[in-house]
């Protein structure tokens, strides 16, 4: 299948088919992902789109056909409107269309097939050129709210290069400002909640040293053969340099390779959040003009051609430098059927770099199960689901519109979520990213989110007992979890929780509710160190597998593992305890995880031994520990809020004989509002990430509520710069063709 596999399959095409079991165009919250969160969390994944909104029309045909179909248009008319752009600029028509093969065979459209969003404004780049030469900015407008509905995280890139590309041809930005200023107005309903909701939510990438960004970088990645970046020949380097040589080309040359060679330019295309060259594929139209202009000319300057290859050093580059000067040598001799024959040199590159690349399609059926389906169907799903199956996967898949889940993956997850899920009941981080919140089988995760469905392979879990199954899935029920919104009096302040120490807050936070307050009430942890093996074991091998017998007994047992991990290669490292999986990012990944610290929370009903596989590479581990605790400690009885019939949120009664809290598992985030008996509360963080408020004694009616922040404001003023964006238009183009008219 034209898909690839982790960002792909559990984001691209489970998102979209999720927005579209919405049947709601424009949501405050998603109810099944994230327990429960802003909707415009996932606005990156094509909320707003061309693709997915016309799925909507057609619930029955598979999302795919969508994603694909619309991917390889988008593909297909870059280059179409890269020969038409350039061919309208004056180029032979031989020239344009060698120009636009190297355009749609640049090794960037790899991501049209991964992450998408990478490489689908850059159509809506070409057109806004093509507008500028025509003098038609007016237009330009609706080019910038596709380009945000698509990336809105490329859009200001995109900005600035449409102003540089002005500049440089005509010598003016003025009147292409308006237009885009009309166009960000127009898309204003997706970029200012989601903008609100980035800002609130931070996200760990790699540090950037400032000193680094001045450095200049010559492995080219930004412009050659690699995929996060133009992914073009060497040829376009070489480009580039002969570019210098025209008055024309000079500036705009030069401060390309600059671009090329300092990561200060990425850095700052990138928002300053990091120094990576994918976003410098806004610069292939400009390379391209360049390289059409050069060849044009038919000038060759040797100096500059020798001053090119200086800064050539990968196997790759050279070959394909060998290529070029070949390719130059002929084609300035007249002989021109070369120049359609160095059309094929992009196309080896593109095929020969991205081999095994597609979806396999056993995996895409597992995540698309019909023996899923049918169990989330035929079953009353109360609360929430948790599927073990390929967690990494289907993380963001609901089968089912009645199937809520506490799993998500967003580049925008909340954060306090995030840091209560891996830092706090330490569940695994099974991948090199943490913003995935995959499920696991950790009790306290389970049970703390209020996740009465279990979908497994396995039906040896703790409390969990099987209901269903079809083919070789499971579904397992567990009505002892916590509701999802119930009353305590039994609390402790956040002041003495953080005093505690994993693995001692583990039975503590899920035995008494965290407030931001001072309290009375005490717990003692029943955790027991039964394990510390305080040597180091250096692991140097290929991918094994380990049984390790145990001896310490296990049933109706809690059990907690962790230790250190060193890493002594760029490898990432994974390793698997009874099928539950930890991983260590690679030294230099983009979105490190910063998992050193294992840790494993096990809560089978009985185990008998260690199944552990170790991932090959070279590294240490250090410090274990086994801590063990008896399941009858997480037996806690809590007041359920009684729920009732309503469009909110959530809506319930409950009674209560003393005051306390009232507790929710809705990660906590702007836009939450909780009434009692119809009187608005002060909402407070509790658990140290979820929604909750103090409540008295007495009988009451709960109501809870929640709206995007910042969607009406965003909504209002789209539509303001709706009204006056047809207007401009209009009247520009009434304009245009009075002078047309008068010319003639």
């Amino acid at each position: 299948m034209y898909g690839s596999k982790l960002d792909w399959l559990s984001q691209h095409i489970s998102l979209a088919d999720y927005f579209r079991q919405t049947q709601q165009l424009l949501s405050d919250s998603f109810a099944n992902l994230q327990g429960q969160t802003n909707a415009f969390s996932f606005s990156y994944y094509g909320l707003l789109r061309p693709d997915v909104l016309v799925s909507y029309l057609f619930p029955n045909i598979p999302i795919h056909f969508f994603i694909i179909g619309y991917a390889t248009l988008l593909w297909s008319s870059t280059g179409g409107l890269c020969y038409y752009w350039l061919r309208n600029k004056g180029y032979k028509d031989s020239i344009s269309f060698f120009s636009s093969i190297c355009c749609i065979c640049a090794n960037c459209f790899f991501q049209s097939h991964q992450q998408i969003m990478f490489i689908e404004i850059l159509p809506f780049l070409f057109l806004s050129f093509i507008l500028i030469d025509k003098n038609k900015r007016q237009w330009i407008s609706l080019c910038v709210v596709m380009a945000l509905f698509h990336n809105y995280f490329y859009t200001p890139g995109m900005i600035l290069i449409l102003l540089l590309y002005d500049y440089d041809q005509n010598h003016m930005i003025k009147d292409i400002l308006i237009s885009i200023l009309i166009g960000i107005g127009m898309a204003t309903i997706l970029w200012l909640p989601t903008g609100y909701l980035i800002l609130n939510n931070h996200k760990s990438v790699v540090q950037t040293n400032l000193f680094d960004l001045l450095i200049p970088n010559f492995t080219l990645k930004g412009l050659v053969y690699d995929s996060y970046g133009c992914g073009l020949t060497v040829i376009s380097w070489i480009a580039l340099f002969q570019g210098i040589q025209f008055k024309k080309t000079r500036k705009l040359s030069i401060l390309l390779i600059l671009m090329f060679v300092f990561p200060m330019f990425s850095y700052i295309l990138n928002g300053t959040l990091y120094a990576r060259t994918k976003i410098l594929v806004l610069c292939l139209p400009l390379v391209l003009m360049i390289l059409s202009y050069w060849l044009q000319e038919r000038k060759l300057n040797k100096s500059l051609l020798v001053l090119a290859s200086l800064f050539l050093c990968t196997k790759t580059t050279l070959l394909g430098l060998l290529i070029s000067l070949v390719f130059i040598g002929y084609y300035f001799m007249d002989k021109k059927e070369c120049l359609m024959m160095y059309a094929l040199v992009p196309m080896i590159v593109f095929t020969g770099f991205n081999y095994n690349q597609c979806l396999d399609l056993k995996l895409y059926n597992s995540m698309y199960s019909k023996d899923k389906q049918k169990l989330m169907q035929r079953n009353d799903l109360n609360q929430r689901t948790a599927d073990l199956d390929q967690v990494g996967y289907s993380v963001n898949r609901i089968y089912d519109p009645k199937e809520m889940k506490a799993s998500s993956y967003t580049s925008t997850s909340n954060s306090l979520y995030n840091t209560f899920i891996y830092d706090i009941i330490k569940s695994p981080i099974s991948q090199s990213n943490r913003t995935i919140i995959t499920d696991s089988e950790n009790y306290l995760y389970l049970s703390m989110m209020g996740i009465q469905n279990v979908l497994s392979k396995d039906s040896n879990l703790y409390g969990y007992k099987e209901v269903d199954s079809k083919g070789k899935y499971k579904l397992l029920k567990n009505k002892n979890v916590f509701p999802m919104v119930y009353f305590t009096s039994d609390t402790m302040s956040e002041s003495e929780f953080d005093k505690l120490f994993y693995p001692y807050n583990l039975d503590t936070i899920y035995n008494r509710t965290i407030v931001n307050g001072e309290t009375s009430n005490d717990y003692a942890s029943k955790m027991k160190l039964i394990k510390n093996l305080d040597q180091s074991i250096v692991i140097q091998n290929k991918r094994k597998k380990k049984t390790i017998p145990i001896d310490f007994d296990t049933k109706n047992k809690l059990i907690c593992i962790d230790f250190d991990v060193k890493n002594y290669t760029d490898k990432k490292i994974s390793i698997s305890i009874n099928g539950m999986k930890n991983t260590l990012s690679k030294k230099h990944s983009v979105y490190p995880n910063g998992n050193k610290h294992f840790t494993y929370i096990l809560s089978k009903k009985e185990l008998k031994q260690f199944d552990v596989t170790l991932s090959k590479g070279k590294y240490k581990i250090s410090n274990i520990r086994v801590y063990t605790c008896d399941m009858n400690v997480f037996d806690r009885v809590v007041t359920k809020v009684k729920p009732l019939k309503t469009t909110s949120i959530f809506k319930g009664k409950v009674t209560t004989s003393k005051d306390g809290y009232l507790v929710t598992s809705y990660p906590y985030e702007k836009g939450y509002e909780i009434y009692i008996d119809g009187k608005k509360q002060n909402i407070e963080i509790v658990n140290k990430a979820f929604v909750g408020c103090q409540i008295k004694k007495g009988s009451h009616t709960i109501t809870i509520q929640f709206h995007a922040p910042f969607k009406n404001t965003g909504l209002g003023i789209s539509v303001l710069f709706i009204i006056m964006g047809g207007f401009w238009i209009w009247k520009k183009s009434k304009n245009l063709l009075v002078m047309e008219l008068w010319e003639l």
